[in-house]
C-alpha cells in the first residue's frame, strides 16, 4: 500500500543497496558475500548489478515486476544501460534475471535462462536460497566480465 514506508511509488521496494532482501531470508554474512559479487563487477566493468528477495511480486507478474524494479532504481549507467538485477519471490516460487538493454546485447536471454536453469533453481528447489542467488551472480557477474566492451569499462 502506498502508506507501507518500505515501498516507493512505483509499488517497487525501496533501494537499500547492492542487495535488497525484503523477505529477511539472508544473513549479514550473505548479504555482505553477494554484495562484494556486485561490487568487484562494477569496479571491473562499470556495469551494476542487484539482487531483490522479496516474498511476492503481486499484483505483478514477475516479468513486470523485474522491469519495474530496473526502471524505479535506474540500475546501469544510463549512456550504457548496463544493469542487471536477480529478482526472487519467495511465496510465488519465481524468479528473474532482469537485464538492461545494453548488458542484453552480450548477454542473451538464452544465457540468462541457463543460468537460472543450472545454477539457481537447482538450489532454489532445496531450499538452498543464498546458494542458488551466491551461483547466479557469480556466473552473471563472469559473464558480463567476459563480453563487456572494452570502451564500456571504467
Amino acid at each position: 500500500s502506498p502508506e507501507d514506508d518500505s515501498f516507493s511509488t512505483e509499488g517497487v521496494p525501496k533501494l537499500i543497496g547492492r542487495v535488497n532482501d525484503y523477505a529477511g531470508l539472508l544473513t549479514s554474512h550473505q548479504i555482505d558475500e553477494l554484495s562484494r559479487i556486485s561490487a568487484d563487477l562494477e569496479k571491473e566493468t562499470g556495469a551494476q548489478m542487484v539482487i531483490l528477495v522479496v516474498p511476492t511480486t503481486a499484483p505483478y507478474s514477475i516479468e513486470e515486476y523485474s522491469l519495474r524494479v530496473m526502471n524505479g532504481w535506474g540500475i546501469g549507467r544510463k549512456e550504457y544501460n548496463d544493469g542487471s538485477a536477480i529478482v526472487l519471490a519467495v511465496k510465488d516460487r519465481s524468479a528473474r534475471i532482469e537485464l538492461g538493454y545494453g548488458t542484453n546485447r552480450f548477454f542473451t536471454d538464452d544465457m540468462a535462462s541457463t543460468i537460472m536453469q543450472e545454477y539457481m533453481i537447482p538450489r532454489f528447489r532445496n531450499g538452498q536460497y543464498y546458494e542458488g542467488l551466491r551461483a547466479g551472480a557469480t556466473e552473471m557477474a563472469q559473464t558480463i566480465r567476459q563480453h563487456t566492451p572494452e570502451s564500456w569499462r571504467p
